[in-house]
């Protein structure tokens, strides 16, 4: 016999909901005690452990506290009391474990976690045991959570890039509507084999480097100087063009969405074997 003591009924609920869909073919009996203790009374103790007990609790932990977990990180050991905030890094932090975020250097996937949790199970298990649901999660989930506060603080580093990129974003389209136009249209090409970028002015013309870099706002530059590509995107948020056509086999490159981001409305992204000179 295993009882599991809940903080709630909530979750006592929920567990038991989840142990009765496993429960067919194990003839393990189910019963929920004052709405707060799940009983689990298995004919064979091994066969119900590996089949009923040990996937019920991970599933209840993956699917219904981890994020109950990393929030109380996110709010109680990193000081993020806004509602929106937390869930922007819970979101983020949740892409992560699910593998979804594999353009964040340096983190290391988290996706075999049911492995963590299967493991600490099957050394703490045994029959006739009696345990407080709480105390398990925080004497016997180190290492698990240790993992998640792995991912909780490099969820919360890219929520601050994040916050920093749209913080530039905003202040370089304030920048454009200040900006008088010094060409109307403007045509980038991208070679996306090289990362290269070729600008041609309205008549078609390529703009040299030099030209570029001519029309450059130095003090904008000098306020920003860890973002604003001086060869690029800060040339041509001063010219200011109205309209800018770019053309790109590569259309999730890195500078042409943030082209697309800043100049929005006036971007129009095209294939790089349409564009002829």
């Amino acid at each position: 016999m295993l009882e599991i003591l809940l903080k709630s009924p909530k979750e006592a609920k929920v567990i038991y909901s989840i142990f009765h869909s496993l429960c067919k073919g194990f003839e393990s009996e189910l019963q929920l005690v004052n709405q707060r203790c799940v009983k689990i009374i298995p004919k064979i103790w091994d066969r119900s452990l590996e089949g009923l007990v040990i996937p019920g609790i991970v599933q209840f932990i993956v699917n219904h506290k981890e994020h109950h977990m990393m929030l109380s990180m996110i709010h109680e050991d990193y000081y993020f009391t806004d509602d929106e905030e937390q869930q922007q890094i819970l979101h983020i932090a949740q892409s992560i474990i699910e593998g979804e975020r594999k353009d964040i250097p340096g983190i290391q996937e988290f996706t075999h976690r049911e492995e963590i949790l299967k493991d600490t199970l099957e050394q703490f298990l045994r029959p006739d045991l009696f345990f407080s649901f709480a105390s398990f999660e925080k004497f016997r989930l180190r290492e698990y959570a240790y993992r998640l506060r792995e991912v909780v603080e490099v969820a919360i580093e890219e929520y601050k890039l994040e916050q920093d990129y749209q913080n530039f974003i905003q202040n370089l389209r304030e920048l454009l509507e200040k900006r008088e136009c010094k060409i109307e249209q403007l045509s980038i090409v991208h070679e996306s084999n090289s990362n290269t970028y070729k600008v041609f002015n309205d008549q078609q013309k390529e703009i040299s480097d030099d030209e570029l870099k001519s029309n450059l706002d130095e003090t904008f530059i000098a306020q920003h100087p860890m973002y604003v590509d001086s060869n690029l995107l800060g040339p041509i948020v001063s010219i200011a063009p109205k309209q800018i056509t770019f053309y790109t086999d590569d259309p999730f490159d890195g500078m042409v969405q943030t082209v697309q981001n800043v100049f929005q409305e006036r971007v129009s992204i095209h294939k790089l074997c349409a564009f002829k000179v």
